[in-house]
Order: C-alpha cells, then structure tokens, then sequence
C-alpha cells in the first residue's frame, strides 16, 4: 500500500505556476494521500476557489475530507445585496480510496510573539480513520509551526491526543439514542477506534531537534539517547532508499543555501515491521516542497 504526504503549498510551483492539476497527477495512484497548504478562497493569482473541492474532483475515485485550521471571513454582498458567505481557509487535507470512517480536526497551540517578523499563523491537522481488511488505521496529515517554540507545544498536544484516544473511544459508542425515532448512528456501527496510527505532513524542522526526538520517543539518557519503543518511528531512517531524504530544496530566494529533510511520515511502534520502503518525489514540480511516498503492508 502507497502512502503520500504533499506540502503543495497552494499549488504554486517551483516555476511560480499555480496547477491543481498537476499536483492530482503527481500524488493519484496512492492508496492514502496527506496534503498541506490546502486553500479556500484564498485570493491567488488573480483568483480565489476552493482547491480541497477542485482536488475532489480532479480525483473522483478518492473519499476525502478537509481540514481548516486557518478560518477568516471572505464573504461579499452580491448585486442585489444579498450575502455571499465565503470563508478563507487553510488547511490539511486526507484522501483515501477506502472510506474516511471519521475524523476531526486539530487546532494547535500558537503563540503571540512581540514585534513578529513573519506571517505567523494557526496551524494543525486532520486526523481521519481508515479501515482496511486486517486492520484499521488513524491517520493524521499536519502542517506545524515555523518556530521550535510553537512546534514543541504542537507536537506534544498531538501525540497527548493520540494516546487519549484509548481511553475516549471512536466517535462514538453504545447504541444509538432512543426516543421520538431518534437515530444518531443512522443504522451504523460504532466505528473503530484504532491505536495504531500514523502521523504525516510538513514538520518545518530537521532531524535532531527538541520536537522530532518528542516525535520519535527520543530521550537524553545518562551516556546517549534513550528510545521508547513503543514511540513513533521515521519510516525514512527506517526503510529510506539511501538519498539524503531532502523535502525541502536549496533556494537562494529564501536565502536556504542546501537541501533539507522538514517533511516525515511516522509510523506507530507496531506498524514498524510492516514498512517497506520510502522514497522522496524529487521530480515533482508542483510545490516547493518534494512529496514523501511510502511503502507500508496493511
């Protein structure tokens, strides 16, 4: 099975082109697909769509679902006068060919910072539950912060919500409430709610930082670093093709003189054994990020 995760960074490429179509070209194929930077009206090149329902249809064969953790009004008085709600929003995005069973969105932490130098905005993740036939998976496509600082809180609020998982439940359990012909469920099962799981996306940091030794279990011990192996592993130090992994390629415009690896895909401890390769897109032209596509037996 192929995993995908994409920071398309709105579909403008690295010729400065904005393409849906050839982002859908570059991630189809893929059984689960994780996007980054995903926009709703969000006025860019002289337009302002909605590209998580345009990739919709660019792949009609895919379930998805969208999530905003940047929302601002963007709505306009029509000719007549009448309201034309719009929301512009940015977000993460999850696409599989099998059923999305449920998910929900992360908001994460930010902070105020006096006399901020950047654009610095909310950041976050879609987390969806993805059933296959021997197991079932909660997936996580994040997009996380710029600063270590932001990135530390956000990594730790994730996994924190993931490991509460075991003890909230799915989305919902028991039977469906009853009285006046009431049916939440609609007729349907409580869905699953798997511990195993599976957190992929732009991290905006490299190896050997305070966030991604939180990431994978990653302690000071008294002689080196201590490893839970029960904690997450990076499927490229796990089964990478040998490269440098680099996501992120060397551009004199943002004064970054080399390349480097900020884009991960993270398995839980127990799919660990079940990777069986990655590799980084590097001809991909679509964004300035390089897709990450991974091999895993689910």
């Amino acid at each position: 099975m192929k995993i995908v995760t994409y920071n398309i960074q709105y579909a403008r490429g690295r010729d400065d082109r904005f393409d849906l179509g050839r982002i859908a070209e570059t991630v189809g194929g893929a059984d689960v697909i994780g996007l980054n930077e995903v926009e709703r009206f969000w006025p860019r090149n002289g337009a302002a769509v909605d590209q998580a329902a345009e990739l919709g249809a660019l792949l009609p064969n895919y379930y998805w679902v969208y999530g905003p953790y940047f929302d601002m009004d963007a709505s306009k008085r029509s000719a007549d006068g009448t309201i034309v709600n719009r929301r512009r929003q940015q977000g993460s995005m999850l696409l599989s060919r099998r059923p999305i069973v449920c998910s929900r969105t992360h908001v994460l932490p930010k902070i105020e910072a006096a006399n901020v130098e950047f654009f610095n905005q909310r950041m976050g993740a879609i987390e969806g539950v993805i059933k296959f036939p021997s197991i079932s998976v909660r997936f996580y496509s994040v997009h996380l912060s710029v600063t270590s600082e932001e990135r530390l809180l956000q990594v730790r609020q994730l996994l924190a919500s993931d490991k509460r998982n075991q003890t909230e439940g799915g989305m919902w359990s028991g039977p469906s409430f009853g009285g006046r012909g009431i049916d939440w469920s609609c007729g349907e099962d409580p869905p699953a709610n798997p511990i195993e799981a599976i957190i992929m996306g732009d991290f905006n940091t490299e190896p050997d930082t305070p966030e991604y030794k939180e990431m994978v279990g990653s302690t000071p011990g008294k002689n080196s670093e201590f490893h839970d192996n029960q904690a997450f592993v990076d499927s490229w130090l796990a089964v990478g093709d040998g490269n440098d992994g680099a996501t992120y390629l060397a551009d004199p415009r943002k004064n970054l003189d080399h390349d480097i690896r900020i884009d991960y895909c993270f398995v839980g401890g127990g799919l660990a054994d079940r990777l069986v390769s990655a590799r980084v897109d590097q001809n991909a032209a679509g964004s300035d990020h390089q897709p990450l596509c991974i091999e895993i037996d689910l």
